[in-house]
Parts: C-alpha cells; structure tokens; sequence
C-alpha cells in the first residue's frame, strides 16, 4: 500500500514555517519547534528517509534530560541538548529537517 505520509508532512510544514521566522537563534527555534513533531516516528516516513529522521532525534536529544537530586526533570532532552549545542549544529539540524520535508513533497 502506498501512503503519501500527510501527517508528517502536515507535522514538518509546521515546523519549517517555525525555524524560518521564529524568534531567537536556531537552537531555541528547534527547542520550540520540537514540540510541534514530537509525536512523528520513523514509521511515518518512507524508508528512504528513516535513518535521516533518527538521526534528528538523535541530535535533538544527545545530551538527555537535566534530572533533579529528588528524580524529577529539571530541563527535558531536547531543551537541554539545544542549549549545549552550537550555532552551526543547529543549523544543521534544521537543514536535515527541511531536506527531509523537501524529499517528502
């Protein structure tokens, strides 16, 4: 069965509209953005495109989540990964991000 994956392509039209005028640098932009993809896997990409949208993940959540002493979350994966990272690894997540949305169209 052949799917033409509107959800996430839905999921990354919002996000792409996110990175390209949100406010702040690209790092706070993608911690924002995160919030509207979140939910999309894997599966909801052609197998072309899987290993790409793992490896965002991966980058946007390298660092984990900031835990307090009592076990609570202080700052969650891809809040605290955005504020490690630099400028120009943000950018390249971002890039993926479109590439990945422009291949989907």
């Amino acid at each position: 069965m052949k799917t033409n994956y509107s959800y996430a392509k839905g999921k990354l039209r919002e996000t792409i509209f996110s990175l390209a005028i949100g406010p702040e640098d690209v790092r706070k932009r993608l911690a924002l953005a995160y919030q509207g993809f979140f939910a999309l896997k894997k599966e909801h990409f052609p197998e072309s495109l899987q290993s790409d949208w793992e490896w965002v993940h991966k980058e946007l959540t390298k660092f984990g989540p900031l835990i307090r002493e009592d076990g609570s979350t202080f700052m969650g994966s891809v809040e605290h990964t955005c504020s490690k990272i630099n400028k120009k690894t943000g950018v390249k997540i971002a890039k993926k991000i479109l590439d990945i949305y422009l291949s989907l169209e």
